[in-house]
């Protein structure tokens, strides 16, 4: 439920309150925090024009397919699954530039120190994500276990 007026927030309980924060920060700040992180991605290499073509054309395809995904995230919400993309992105994105070394590719290392900066942040990034992902499917199953207890529970007297 997204809460858009004050008076609707008003009416929420504390429960659904926090899991509007939760699902808030998990949207749409770390997902924010993500876009940048695959803009920087994508635009200081060319901007700068520093490093081989080789790393560029890898900064440019993993930072365009995290730009689809953070971009998805940000608009219809996130889950597991975008999390994993950015988290696999952000790993590939440390091992590349000593992957493109050993294949004697191009390989500079300014480009380098950002590969590993930036995909340094997007794994941290994705998995504070995946925790409070985590933290609130365990509020809202808390939530609903307790609601369907005390449903089902029998009461001496009542059919």
């Amino acid at each position: 439920m997204s809460t858009y007026h004050p008076r609707q927030h008003a009416l929420l309980t504390p429960r659904e309150r926090a899991h509007a924060l939760r699902r808030g920060w998990h949207d749409q700040i770390l997902g924010a925090l993500m876009l940048g992180a695959s803009l920087a991605l994508v635009l200081v290499p060319m901007a700068t024009q520093d490093g081989p073509k080789d790393a560029q054309v890898n900064e440019m395809v993993v930072g365009v397919i995290l730009i689809f995904v953070t971009g998805r995230r940000l608009y219809r919400g996130g889950g597991v699954l975008s999390d994993v993309v950015v988290g696999l992105g952000g790993l590939w994105m440390i091992v590349s530039p000593f992957l493109l070394d050993l294949q004697n590719t191009a390989a500079d290392h300014a480009t380098r120190v950002l590969d590993i900066a930036v995909g340094s942040v997007l794994v941290v990034l994705a998995a504070i994500s995946l925790l409070v992902l985590r933290e609130d499917r365990q509020a809202a199953g808390g939530e609903a276990h307790g609601h369907l207890a005390r449903r089902t529970r029998h009461v001496p007297g009542r059919r």
